[in-house]
């Protein structure tokens, strides 16, 4: 009987001191927990070396590990907006002042050949502006995970680039420029959504008319298209971040030409949508762009 007693008391010692540990190790973790910054990088601490405690503590780690990374993304996102919007308002305001500035000018000019040029200038402007906008509206849904509908099917390369040429024959020659075209298989086909293919190669032509430092070239070659040109300044240039989104707005980019840094980020999108890839390789002074897409067999 003595001995059944002594063994009781011995037990309820060990688990008055078990509890009075445990209730040690909460207390620790509340003062931890309350006293602790929010973007500290410590972990809760353990005492107890109990499997329930040790998997509660390392649960809770857990949790506080995935809210640090959360703020940090959440931090990194705000700052992203606060960039985005500065060039966005940047992008916006150079083609709407210059329209405005020309419409000022129009109430007192009487000769009408300036006039005329007067308009033209406005119209351009009004045509960079919507250019922006409607960039900004399509990579916006593309950026919200919005399902952009792709009629796949054969599509000549040929006659969507000659088509894409004409349609920015006023910015060609502008610039003054004309392109060197090296296209032996005229016949050849992709397969694309025609709309979507007519947007990628509007936006890759439109890259070399704003950034090329001369001419440019686009050469077919068994892969797909390479659409290179010579850059003023290759140092400032990072081919890994030319698809991302506003890269081009920082301190090299170029304004006044209605653009917002969307252009190539939405050829990325549309072409991977589409089944293709596209890259950027940097060979001495020159940017090479290559736009794969799925080839058509043209004996099937």
């Amino acid at each position: 009987m003595l001995l059944a007693v002594l063994m009781l008391s011995c037990a309820v010692v060990l688990l008055a001191v078990l509890v009075l540990r445990l209730l040690h190790q909460f207390a620790v973790w509340a003062s931890w927990l309350e006293t602790t910054p929010p973007d500290s990088n410590t972990s809760l601490p353990v005492s107890v070396r109990l499997g329930p405690v040790v998997r509660a503590a390392r649960a809770v780690n857990g949790r506080l590990d995935s809210a640090r990374q959360q703020a940090l993304e959440a931090k990194k996102a705000g700052k992203e907006l606060q960039n985005t919007m500065a060039a966005l308002s940047h992008d916006i305001r150079t083609p709407l002042a210059a329209a405005c500035g020309h419409l000022e000018l129009l109430r007192t000019e009487s000769d009408p050949t300036a006039r005329t040029r007067r308009l033209d200038t406005v119209t351009h402007r009004l045509q960079d502006l919507e250019t922006l906008l409607d960039e900004m509206f399509l990579y916006t849904r593309l950026q919200a995970g919005e399902t952009m509908p792709m009629d796949l099917r054969p599509v000549p390369q040929w006659p969507a680039l000659c088509e894409t040429l004409a349609a920015l024959v006023p910015q060609l020659e502008a610039a003054g420029l004309e392109p060197k075209l090296d296209f032996p298989d005229k016949t050849a086909a992709v397969l694309a959504d025609p709309e979507a293919l007519g947007r990628v190669l509007r936006n890759l032509v439109a890259n070399c008319i704003h950034h090329a430092a001369g001419g440019f070239s686009i050469i077919q070659t068994p892969e797909g298209l390479v659409f290179s040109n010579p850059v003023a300044d290759s140092a400032a240039l990072a081919p890994d971040h030319l698809f991302d989104r506003f890269w081009r707005a920082d301190a090299a980019r170029r304004s006044g030409h209605g653009g917002a840094g969307l252009g190539l980020s939405i050829v990325r999108q549309l072409t991977e949508a589409m089944g293709g890839q596209v890259t950027a390789e940097l060979k001495g002074e020159t940017l090479y762009i290559r736009l794969c897409l799925p080839p058509v067999n043209q004996k099937g």
